[in-house]
């Protein structure tokens, strides 16, 4: 324990620097925090919002050839476009997703300009038919996610801001919860819980939503805050691999001779056929078209759990299985990258940490505001008292 004075001294300095890291972080906060609730439950609501392009008016008993599908697809878009993936939903009145885009280096400042073009075509894979032609870089939930990524700004500019403003929220939790911390077990029987009355004045409601939050939310609120770092600086990642133990591996393509293959008249069929067999239970198929000249398409057997998703490699001439690999055959910076993933959005327990997720990141997104209010009531409450001790026109 410190010495009273020495704890009020502490508190004192604790308090200024909570207050401004609050005023230097608070709007990047709330909108971080606000855009986290979205993307947590983005794959739930995307379905529903978008029924009209993710789902077919009626199905038949067979779906059009696969190649038929990226044909159709390629003569849309042109040789100007090529195809670069397709996400086939593992239902059958879901729409084929294929997915055209192409990085820039444009000058500018914007997220925009990193893309010379991202669009989406919606197909019904019975008909044949276009069903929605989509301009992604502009479609909400994208938007969405690079307000949260880099708050609209391109990576190199915006995604410093997003980590810095990251880094001062965990110190507005830690000096948070030292300046909460109760001082004697009468103020503890009053700091843990809402004890609101019917004369319970909004000033101490305020309080209390942004104390009592605050320190429900701190664990998982500085989890949420630490996997946020390892996107947003190289070398916070890099120390967690080295704190870790794990070394980063080069990855390397695997070499392909394509004079030795077969060529097969379907041979995207036979990959989604295979696919199929092999992941039925899977959520869906995401394909990756190869570009530069090369032979490999990646499919991703994507479940709702990161340990059960799986990455295969195959030949696109003849069909062939070139490898695959589970979550238990990655390396431990792959793996890290995943559970990182999962974690930092809630998906690595399913439902029940999304919830939690979304709950912290509403709180979180509250607690500039409420901090704010309780500053802005203690200044003019002062400044309201002065006034009534010395009114206007009196010595």
């Amino acid at each position: 324990m410190l010495p009273y004075f020495l704890h009020m001294k502490l508190k004192t300095i604790l308090i200024s620097i909570h207050l401004w890291v609050g005023v230097l972080s608070g709007l990047v906060v709330i909108i971080l925090g606000l855009t986290g609730c979205v993307l947590t439950f983005v794959d739930e609501i995307r379905p529903l919002v978008y029924r009209d392009r993710m789902e077919v008016a009626s199905t038949k008993e067979t779906q059009l050839s696969l190649q038929i599908m990226l044909q159709n697809a390629r003569n849309i878009w042109g040789k100007n476009k090529p195809v670069s993936a397709l996400e086939i939903q593992n239902s059958p009145n879901k729409t084929f997703h294929f997915r055209a885009y192409q990085e820039d280096s444009n000058e500018g400042i914007w997220y925009w300009n990193e893309k010379k073009y991202y669009e989406s075509l919606f197909m019904d894979p019975y008909t044949g038919k276009l069903v929605f032609h989509e301009q992604s870089e502009f479609e909400f939930f994208r938007v969405i996610l690079y307000l949260h990524w880099s708050l609209l700004f391109k990576t190199d500019l915006g995604q410093p801001v997003v980590g810095i403003a990251t880094l001062l929220y965990l110190i507005l939790l830690l000096t948070g919860i030292y300046l909460w911390w109760p001082k004697n077990k009468k103020a503890r029987r009053v700091r843990f819980w809402f004890r609101w009355k019917a004369d319970t004045g909004n000033k101490r409601k305020n309080y209390d939503l942004h104390s009592i939050l605050g320190f429900y939310s701190l664990s998982v609120g500085i989890v949420i805050a630490l996997t946020g770092l390892v996107f947003a600086f190289p070398w916070f990642s890099n120390g967690v691999q080295r704190l870790l133990n794990i070394r980063t591996q080069v990855e390397t393509s695997p070499v392909i001779n394509t004079e030795q293959e077969i060529p097969i008249e379907k041979p995207l069929d036979n990959i989604l056929a295979d696919v199929k067999k092999k992941y039925p239970d899977a959520t869906a198929y995401h394909f990756y078209f190869p570009r530069g000249g090369s032979s490999v398409v990646t499919i991703l057997a994507r479940y709702e759990s990161i340990f059960k998703t799986t990455q295969a490699q195959y030949n696109v001439i003849s069909g062939r299985l070139i490898q695959a690999s589970t979550y238990e055959g990655k390396d431990g910076r792959e793996k890290l990258r995943d559970i990182n993933y999962g974690i930092h959005t809630g998906s690595i327990l399913g439902l029940p940490s999304k919830i939690l997720v979304f709950l912290i990141s509403l709180v979180s997104a509250s607690l500039p505001i409420t901090g704010f209010l309780i500053w802005y009531n203690k200044k003019w409450g002062k400044r309201r008292k002065r006034n009534r001790k010395n009114p206007v026109g009196m010595e």
